[in-house]
């Protein structure tokens, strides 16, 4: 089966299993995790060989959890069209998580001046948003649900409102190239594409609110330019990955990133691999040595 074949089963599977009684939340979650599943499946056949690919794929940029979400949520799904032959002998996902895969200092210097030359309405928007991707380690989604009113009390902070948990709500403080990047489009760019009212700070060609799909396409069409991929989750692992660089403390990245307590610290054991010279400045600094 190709994708447009599963599209279309995972659609009629839906409506039967909402004529079962499932609840709209969970339709919704199976709905999502197999288009995501497809979506990394792109234009190949589904086998078992296929079928263990996307998830070696899928784990270079998401958390194990996720991953088992996923597995779980297509395997219910192949089972329910009598296709579970399909997902072959594969196990759901677990052991040790893979190494995350961050942009490189050449790299983003390539991203960022292909953005900067880019002085359409567009091209300013693009630059705001991966600026916000790369400097405060925003989740698309929580790009795409930024208002206006988040700015208005401090131009030097952003409030994320969050919906995730109650620790995605925080403020978070702009450093200089992302406070820039977003006084130009905000100046320039937003007027130019707003159609009507909307209170949403960043808006498409046609003056809606972006979408977290919205965004990937644009990743998308600028990996084209550079000549690698992009993606919001890589953002996030290198702006993660910076700060621990930096020493930031622990607290300090939790709440930054929109952490629970439990979720901080296993993001710490995963970006955090202390090398002997780490240590020794610890212990100096503990012991006033």
């Amino acid at each position: 089966m190709f994708g447009k074949e599963l599209d279309a089963a995972l659609e009629e599977w839906l409506t039967f299993r909402e004529a079962e009684g499932l609840s709209p939340s969970t339709l919704r979650s199976y709905h999502d995790h197999v288009r995501i599943f497809v979506r990394v499946l792109g234009e190949r056949e589904l086998t078992p060989f296929t079928f263990a690919a996307v998830f070696r794929e899928y784990s270079q940029e998401h958390a194990v959890a996720s991953c088992k979400t996923i597995y779980t949520s297509v395997k219910v799904f192949l089972k329910g069209i009598d296709h579970l032959d399909l997902a072959g002998s594969m196990r759901k996902p677990r052991g040790t998580i893979p190494a995350k895969r961050v942009y490189t200092d050449g790299q983003l210097r390539t991203l960022f001046a292909v953005l900067q030359d880019d002085r359409s309405p567009l091209g300013v928007r693009d630059h705001a948003i991966v600026s916000l991707l790369r400097y405060c380690g925003l989740r698309a989604s929580e790009v795409c649900n930024l208002r206006l009113d988040d700015f208005r009390d401090r131009e030097d902070v952003i409030q994320i409102a969050g919906t995730k948990s109650r620790y995605s709500r925080r403020v978070i403080p702009l450093v200089l190239p992302c406070s820039q990047a977003l006084a130009v489009y905000l100046g320039r760019g937003r007027p130019k594409l707003v159609r009507g009212h909307t209170d949403h700070v960043f808006l498409t060609d046609t003056g809606r609110a972006l979408s977290r799909n919205t965004i990937r396409l644009m990743l998308r069409r600028r990996s084209l330019e550079v000549g690698f991929a992009l993606s919001s989750h890589r953002f996030r692992h290198t702006w993660a990955t910076a700060h621990v660089g930096a020493r930031t403390s622990p607290t300090a990245i939790g709440h930054l990133a929109g952490w629970s307590p439990k979720t901080l610290y296993e993001m710490m054991h995963l970006y955090a691999h202390p090398d002997a010279d780490m240590l020794r400045e610890a212990q100096e600094r503990a012991f006033g040595q």
